[in-house]
């Protein structure tokens, strides 16, 4: 008979939600623990909106400790090792033993990747979002550039909606016409993964609201104070801001304890999202899930979630009995134009034949979805 202990790494979307539901299915006897270093974490999809001053802090946050409400033993730890064989996690806590384990430890930023990306911006933590915002509001003229590193980043859309949103806040203030935005992406497209449709919708948008698109130009390089950038296609730039997206990489935790073999991201069965470990998950952004045209599942929030519902039923399944549940790749991202205006990307990402994705466009309906998306989110119901 199996044991009844599982635990969980990592606080984000993924790891709470398998948190939360293995609770709910377990018999009591069962501990479900979560190990996260961060009390406080932000959801990054309400960046955008808070680099202009549409969102505050607070409002994009949620304490991890709520969760033991739900009767989760959380602890506030740094985690040092995963340990396969003897199926146990060593941090600075203490060792914690697990019969289950749910790897959900998300992808960590690689600044040094893109040398003196540091000297730059970004939005993709609260630290960078912040400190973008202060640049923002002192920015009366000049040019704004918006770089991609590489594939794949969490949440496609951000790179756009956030040049969006930055044009709709010079708007704002009256400096439209002084401000130049441009973005670069090492992609064909924006968003290519919702299709040419909805990707063609969304360059025709970018180039509507001002914004000049420079696609298969990925940054490779910022000058040591962060005015001019390097890119893949030979060119090079000069801006008074320029704001990057990071190299993502697996987690170091999760990279050094050998599940991913050694690959970029950890390989999953895509319906149960169990490694090739027996008991051992691995769910959101530090996973790779293959879709029907061989392009990974995008790393998005929502995929995270349903992915740790899915985690969580299946070890019930395995533990009490049951139907075995099967990831089905269905999801969505929000993509805001304005403070009052949001597109979605929506579909059946694991298709058989390809992934059915649809593009709604941006509107007050959306961006109330959006709003509604975050507070479920911070409310524990994501």
């Amino acid at each position: 008979m199996p044991g009844k202990k599982v635990v969980v790494l990592g606080g984000g979307f993924g790891g709470v939600r398998a948190a939360i539901t293995a609770r709910r299915l377990l018999p009591p006897d069962y501990e479900v623990t979560l190990l996260d270093r961060r009390r406080r974490t932000y959801i990054c999809g309400s960046m955008p909106l808070l680099i202009v001053g549409e969102k505050e802090a607070l409002k994009a946050s949620r304490s991890l400790g709520q969760i033991s409400n739900r009767g989760v033993n959380y602890v506030e730890t740094e985690i040092e090792r995963v340990d396969t064989q003897r199926r146990s996690v060593k941090a600075r806590a203490g060792e914690f033993p697990f019969d289950y384990l749910v790897v959900a430890l998300g992808a960590e930023y690689d600044w040094d990747a893109v040398p003196n990306s540091r000297a730059g911006h970004s939005f993709y933590d609260l630290a960078t979002a912040q400190k973008l915002r202060s640049a923002l509001s002192g920015l009366k003229r000049g040019r704004i550039i918006v770089a991609v590193a590489s594939t794949p980043y969490k949440c496609p859309p951000a790179p756009f909606e956030g040049a969006m949103m930055m044009r709709w806040a010079s708007k704002n203030r009256g400096v439209e016409a002084a401000v130049q935005i441009d973005l670069y992406t090492p992609e064909p497209a924006p968003i290519p993964v919702a299709g040419a449709e909805a990707s063609a919708c969304v360059a025709a948008d970018l180039t509507r609201s001002g914004i000049t698109l420079h696609p298969n130009a990925a940054v490779k390089e910022l000058s040591r104070d962060g005015r001019s950038a390097a890119f893949t296609d030979g060119t090079t730039a000069e801006a008074d801001l320029i704001v990057t997206v990071p190299v993502h990489r697996m987690a170091r935790v999760a990279a050094e304890s050998g599940i991913a073999g050694g690959k970029p991201w950890i390989s999953v069965n895509p319906q149960s999202l169990e490694t090739s470990i027996p008991g051992i998950y691995a769910i959101g952004d530090v996973n790779v899930v293959p879709m029907a045209n061989s392009r990974p599942l995008p790393k998005a929030g929502i995929f995270a979630s349903t992915e740790g519902d899915v985690v969580a039923q299946d070890i019930a399944a395995r533990a009490v009995g049951g139907p075995r549940p099967t990831f089905t790749g269905e999801g969505y991202c929000f993509i805001a134009y304005s403070g009052k205006e949001a597109g979605r990307v929506s579909g059946l990402f694991l298709a058989p034949d390809k992934p059915k994705v649809e593009f709604e466009q941006p509107s007050l309906k959306g961006f109330r979805a959006k709003e509604r998306f975050e507070q479920d989110w911070r409310r524990f119901r994501l």
